[in-house]
């Protein structure tokens, strides 16, 4: 079958025989079958072309390499948010970089066959002797961001299953353009989607039960990842682009397995040599850096699976202890701990329930803290009981809890009662059982900063002072696990160790962004912003002293100052940043500036923008730009205007002083 016949087969009614005149759309209207199709010579945005005619398509395949199976409304963008019509489901199978060697069609269908899918209706291939597999659907599908998301599972689990590149995956990709010469199979058969769909569901189902004997009989431990046949794939050497995101997977492998950092960068600088090409050696060390330093415990199965093209799960299971040996089996048991440590602060404790939480430990063993979630429960059944009052101010992350014992008698009978079920219980030691989950560790928990930490301490000669908070405690309370590391290094470095003012310090620098419309989760996941926060603190240390020099003003001076110079830094960095945006967008052609224009929209409908205030300025100042191109062009077209009619008058005059 030849080009003209698979272009049918795909877009069908999507494409038009020729271009329609102007008079013919006059007459028939709009059609919202129609869709663009994108070809391109070595997928750079140059060398894009968006075609609506089949003749054009036939026209351009000579000179174009790639082209898009599924069509798209508009002309100038590919992207997600431009797609139409969802035609076919197409997976490239790459073999270059040692990945496939040899494989041949012979082996794509076998592939194909084992994992249970239909006979797909095209298979092109590459010159890197890769292929391209195509299955076109019975009914095309109308876009949506929910079927692209999910047309997108799909195509990574088909890609699993055959070998085929898990990164190559999206509705919009481009693929080469089947010829005579590269076409090596083609069919009639078409499958629908919903096919697809079920046999996503049964693979999902399959998974689950391997996902089910694997927790069973398999994993006893971390140390076990890097035996599982899946990372040690990845441990035998990745190609370029997936270098970095597979030496970070591999490093929080050897975390969560017990490893050293070092002894960690060790292995994984031999590891590299297996690269090809090579990561450099700073990149290598970042990467373990990262990960021994990150929030992230263990690395996510999801990433091994792309990286080694192999079904992986995972979970960390322990031997489940007889009744008799568990320590705190009941949450009464804590009820007794949290009333001492109340009573202990004098009847009424005040600050951040999580950093409440964290200051109570066992009565029986000092090591282990009450756990967040049962620390809640606690706090609701004393409640309940009425021995315990709460009361919250603030909202959000800068909430504050106010806990104050109600009832002494009952407060002395609970935890009375509470100690004699300790006293009942011999204590032992909580060892590894087999039918109590530990952790589930798709990207792992957070960890506290104390630990193989990147921090430079104080020096030992100096004696911090503990900065005091709305909680009477003592000891300085750890440092919260949530807040970025560099932020919390600008402190401690200027020796602020209370967990709780570095809590308060870093509710300032939020609540200054929260002013300009920046979310957390945006603030956190920036540099730049990063960057400022950290320059913010600087910049109060220099105005209002540090615990290391001995000239701090005290608490609320210091986040006051912090908060407003936080505001002014980022108002000053938006302000450049549009500033230099005008600058750019003076330059542009008239056809450039309104691509900018509908860039910046189709960022402003994303579901998660990190700085929609900034967007908006910029698309205001577009706007400004094009209106102040045509004010230019009309006053333009006036003068002009206006000196061919002066011009024309004088001929005039000049004939009447003739006659």
């Amino acid at each position: 079958m030849n080009l003209a016949g698979i272009a049918v087969n795909i877009y069908r009614d999507q494409l038009t025989n020729k271009k329609k005149k102007q008079s013919e759309k006059q007459q028939t209207g709009y059609n919202n079958r129609l869709g663009w199709v994108f070809v391109s010579k070595d997928f750079t945005k140059e060398t894009t072309k968006a075609v609506r005619t089949y003749g054009s398509l036939f026209n351009v395949s000579k000179d174009y390499t790639y082209f898009t199976p599924n069509t798209f409304y508009r002309n100038d963008l590919r992207r997600l948010s431009t797609l139409r019509w969802i035609n076919a489901m197409s997976i490239d199978i790459d073999a270059k970089n040692d990945q496939n060697e040899g494989i041949t069609l012979p082996d794509v269908q076998e592939l194909i066959t084992q994992a249970g899918l239909p006979m797909p209706s095209l298979i092109v291939q590459t010159p890197s002797k890769g292929f391209h597999v195509h299955w076109f659907l019975e009914q095309s599908k109308r876009a949506s961001d929910k079927l692209n998301a999910h047309y997108s599972r799909v195509q990574t689990c088909i890609a699993e299953m055959i070998h085929g590149d898990v990164h190559a995956v999206g509705p919009e990709r481009l693929f080469r353009l089947p010829t005579d010469e590269n076409t090596v199979f083609h069919s009639q058969e078409r499958v629908s989607f919903d096919e697809l769909c079920e046999w996503f569901q049964l693979v999902q189902e399959q998974d689950q039960q391997v996902v089910h004997t694997y927790k069973k009989g398999f994993c006893k431990g971390y140390e076990s990842l890097l035996k599982h046949p899946a990372v040690q794939k990845i441990l035998e050497g990745v190609s370029q682009g997936q270098r970095d995101t597979a030496c970070y997977t591999l490093a929080l492998a050897y975390k969560a397995a017990g490893y050293a950092e070092k002894t960690a960068e060790q292995y994984l600088h031999n590891w590299n040599q297996k690269n090809t090409p090579q990561m450099r050696q700073i990149e290598v060390k970042r990467k373990v850096k990262s990960a021994y330093n990150g929030r992230f415990h263990a690395p996510s199965a999801k990433k091994i699976r792309e990286l080694s093209g192999m079904l992986f799960s995972y979970v960390i299971w322990e031997e489940a202890k007889p009744r008799e040996e568990r320590t705190y089996s009941h949450i009464e048991e804590w009820e007794g701990d949290v009333l001492a440590f109340i009573r202990a602060q004098g009847g009424q404790v005040s600050g951040s329930q999580r950093d409440i939480a964290d200051q109570i430990t066992s009565s029986v063993d000092a090591e282990k803290k009450i756990p967040y979630a049962t620390f809640k429960k606690v706090i609701a059944r004393l409640e309940e009981q009425q021995i315990l009052s709460k009361r919250v101010s603030g909202k959000g992350r800068g909430a504050s809890t106010e806990l104050t014992i109600l009832d002494e008698v009952k407060a002395r009978r609970a935890q009375s009662e509470a100690s004699k079920r300790e006293q009942d219980a011999a204590p032992k030691i909580n060892g590894f059982n087999s039918n109590t989950i530990k952790d589930t560790v798709a990207g792992g928990t957070a960890l506290p900063l104390s630990t193989g930490s990147s921090l430079v301490l104080p020096k030992e000669t100096l004696t911090p002072v503990i900065v005091s908070t709305s909680s009477t405690h003592s000891k300085p309370a750890p440092i919260p696990g949530n807040v970025p590391s560099a932020f919390v290094s600008a402190l401690y470095n200027s020796s602020f160790v209370d967990g709780r003012f570095i809590f308060c310090a870093w509710g300032k620098i939020q609540l200054a962004f929260k002013a300009f419309g920046v979310t957390y989760h945006s603030l956190a996941a920036t540099d730049d912003y990063l960057r400022l926060a950290v320059d913010a603190v600087g910049l109060t240390v220099e105005k209002k002293g540090s615990i290391i020099v001995g000239d701090f003003q005290g608490n609320e001076s210091f986040l006051k100052y912090l908060f407003g110079t936080m505001k002014g830094l980022f108002k000053n960095y938006r302000s450049d940043q549009i500033r230099k945006f005008v600058e750019e967008i003076e330059g542009l052609s008239d056809i450039s500036l309104l691509h900018v224009a509908m860039e910046l929209e189709d960022d402003l409908k994303a579901d998660r923008v990190v700085d929609r205030e900034l967007l908006e300025t910029k698309l205001a100042e577009v706007e400004r730009e094009q209106s102040a191109r045509q004010r230019r062009k009309f006053y333009q077209k006036q003068s002009a205007f206006d000196l061919t009619s002066s011009i024309n008058q004088f001929k005039l005059l000049m004939k009447k002083d003739e006659i």
